[in-house]
């Protein structure tokens, strides 16, 4: 294996552009491309997308591989699904990649045997290769089969797998799934990734979703600031800057953006956060810092001081920077390794001191469209103002442990509306500080 297994996926199936797809008249690396776009455009988990582009890997994957031969005709590697799943593994992919590579071709045997009609629209090649296969379920297979976790998933694959045989179709290039393979990894993250952060207390990580992906980010995200203030719904928050009042910070949008909620829940993202916490973890609240131009900086804090409503003590928040940010714009800026020190000296609005401040060494962490930055709750840090004429738009997206409560996100934004609500839900004559639910930010009170 190369240092890089996701890099030898993407070069192994590059190589399938010229390479006849078995008794088809496209070659292998088309027809993973169409099944991949097949469960995209159904929008299906990463994993599914992964397990489309890779069910037939086992064709090309190891050369030591026996043939399927009838009549003199090659007709693929034997138990292909087999060999593409050990394959997918020893390449360090997330599991359920290679369960629904391993049982695509099972798929195939349990609608002949369930589906007549599916049985007669086979292709001459892909009748051929049943025998090889095993043929028809028999009952008890079709019932052990039945019980698969991702049953669903798994024929829907065979389904795409037998329509993804057009020609002339344009696809985005494999090298699209690059960051997509990067992210359903059964390790995400290095040791010396993993020690940097419990070193800093922070990690950068460039390019976790490719330019297609951001731009898809970028549309809900200019969805989500279009959106109406709703009292009852998501929360949208305001300051004042020397361009006059603007918004500032949206909150509790994920029940009314899916595809953030996938991006913020997704196996992939809840991975990489529990490899940084040692343990499984979980989403605890999810916000959009907008910082527009002009938009104010924020004071020097740690969140753990703020994030104590449901006796919590730990968290990792994970920032996915939507615009450049600079230290024009208003960056993070960070205390590199000061979460080793606990709780730092606090202003009676959990802000830190300026001696806390003074002591410190800070440094700007700038980030590209895409970017990740992760750090924990007690990892000292600020921004600046936005200077420039363009906004420094950011997701912030923070987890807790699932042992310290599980998920008590609904609670946290319920006991939040409560204390410090939007402006569209405030009672006149009402003063809200906000308190732990508005520590550093320049959030009109």
């Amino acid at each position: 294996m190369l240092v890089n297994p996701s890099e030898q996926i993407i070069e192994l199936l590059k190589l399938q552009q010229d390479v006849g797809y078995i008794g088809e008249p496209l070659s292998q690396l088309a027809h993973a491309l169409q099944c991949a776009d097949f469960a995209a455009q159904e929008d299906a988990d990463e994993c599914v997308i992964l397990a489309a582009l890779l069910h037939d890997i086992g064709h090309f994957c190891d050369p030591r591989a026996g043939a399927m031969l009838a009549d003199g005709i090659d007709f693929g590697v034997h138990r292909h699904e087999a060999v593409g799943a050990e394959y997918l593994r020893l390449s360090g992919l997330d599991e359920t990649i290679a369960t629904l590579v391993e049982q695509h071709v099972n798929a195939k045997r349990y609608l002949v045997a369930t589906r007549p009609a599916y049985a007669a629209k086979l292709s001459a090649a892909s009748q051929q290769t049943l025998a090889f296969q095993g043929g028809p379920m028999l009952a008890d297979e079709m019932l052990a089969f039945e019980q698969q976790a991702r049953f669903t998933d798994i024929l829907k694959l065979r389904a795409w797998d037998e329509a993804a045989k057009r020609l002339d179709v344009s696809l985005p290039p494999v090298s699209h799934y690059s960051a997509m393979l990067r992210r359903n990894k059964t390790q995400r993250l290095s040791m010396a990734e993993l020690a940097f952060f419990a070193t800093n207390g922070y990690l950068h990580i460039k390019d976790w979703f490719n330019a297609t992906e951001v731009a898809a980010i970028c549309a809900e995200v200019a969805q989500l600031q279009a959106l109406p203030d709703s009292p009852g719904k998501w929360m949208k928050y305001y300051e004042h800057t020397a361009r006059g009042k603007q918004l500032c910070r949206i909150e509790n949008f994920l029940p009314y953006q899916p595809r953030l909620e996938r991006l913020a829940r997704g196996r992939s993202t809840l991975g990489l956060i529990s490899e940084l916490m040692g343990e499984s973890a979980v989403l605890f609240k999810e916000k959009l810092n907008l910082k527009l131009a002009a938009g104010n900086g924020f004071a020097a804090h740690q969140d753990a001081p703020a994030f104590t409503s449901f006796d919590q003590h730990y968290h990792i928040t994970m920032m996915l920077s939507v615009d450049e940010t600079t230290q024009a714009n208003g960056c993070l800026e960070v205390a590199s390794g000061a979460h080793l020190k606990g709780l730092l000296a606090m202003n009676p609005d959990l802000t830190m001191t300026q001696t806390a401040i003074d002591q410190l060494s800070w440094q700007s962490v700038e980030t590209q469209p895409g970017d990740l930055l992760l750090f924990d709750s007690y990892l000292p840090h600020r921004s600046a103002m936005n200077e420039t004429d363009r906004a420094r738009r950011a997701l912030y997206i923070t987890y807790n442990r699932q042992g310290e409560g599980g998920d008590v996100r609904d609670a946290y934004f319920s006991a939040k509306r409560a204390a410090f609500p939007p402006e569209n839900e405030r009672q006149p004559g009402m003063v809200y500080t906000g308190g732990v639910f508005n520590v550093g930010n320049p959030v009109d009170k």
